[in-house]
Parts: structure tokens; sequence; C-alpha cells
């Protein structure tokens, strides 16, 4: 037999909210749980593999120039 287990917190409306949602899909409150636990783990990964996968904003010769360039700035004799 499982054990019941309690979750803190959850207002009527967002319990109703959740249980409608299950009931919709005709799946078990539990089985929704363990959907959309899984659901926001994928979506969590897919955003740092987004982030992460970028195209660079400049080629690398413009960050070679960009960094000579930002080098000579610090180093003007005019630099306070």
């Amino acid at each position: 037999m499982s054990e019941a287990k309690n979750i803190k917190g959850i207002d009527e409306e967002t319990w109703a909210d959740f249980k409608s949602l299950a009931a919709q899909h005709r799946i078990k409150a539990a089985e929704m749980l363990k959907i959309l636990v899984k659901e926001h783990k994928e979506k969590n990964e897919n955003f740092w593999e987004r982030i992460f996968a970028h195209k660079p904003a400049l080629t690398k010769k413009q960050y070679t120039e960009f960094d000579k360039r930002l080098a000579e700035i610090r180093s003007a004799p005019w630099r306070i």
C-alpha cells in the first residue's frame, strides 16, 4: 500500500485546479504530479541548453580586435 503524502501551503483553488486538470486528462492526481515534475525538469534543462548554445554575437576576429582596442584604451597615457 502506498504512503499518503501532504503538500503544505496549497490553497483550495489551486488544489481544485490541479485535481480538475488531472480529471480532464483522465489520470490520477499522483500521475499528474509526476508529469508536471518531469515537464518542469525538461523545460529547465532546455532553458540552459538554449542559453549555452546561442550563436556568438561577434566573430573570433571581432573579439580579437575588440580586446586589442580595449587594451589600447586601458593603457592610454591620458587615462585617469
